[in-house]
């Protein structure tokens, strides 16, 4: 299940794609596998800026299989400017994805 937050902006992405009124189980498979696609790209960034010692308290949370709250929590900790990153890499990946979608659009 995908943290509410990335639901959300999942949602508030397809609606800006004119995406919100394709069938159900198009919608819903989609919306999942964008979804997956932020997490990917918000775990990169996390990843590209842990310190060596913190990834491997990372490592432990991910083996002890910690709730998206506590991973939210240890990235502010041992990220500086973590909320700026995560808001700059959703703009990022929001404007392709909107880039992408109006090109596809003009193609059909």
């Amino acid at each position: 299940m995908q943290p509410d937050i990335i639901t959300a902006f999942v949602s508030e992405l397809l609606k800006k794609a004119g995406l919100s009124d394709v069938p159900k189980n198009f919608y819903d498979e989609y919306a999942e596998k964008i979804g997956a696609e932020v997490q990917k790209r918000l775990g990169v960034v996390a990843m590209n800026e842990l310190r060596p010692d913190a990834v491997e308290k990372f490592g432990e949370l991910v083996a002890r299989d910690a709730k998206p709250e506590e991973l939210a929590v240890f990235f502010q900790e041992n990220i500086p400017d973590y909320e700026v990153k995560i808001t700059e890499a959703l703009k990022d990946f929001a404007d392709d994805f909107l880039a992408s979608a109006a090109k596809l659009k003009s193609e059909v």
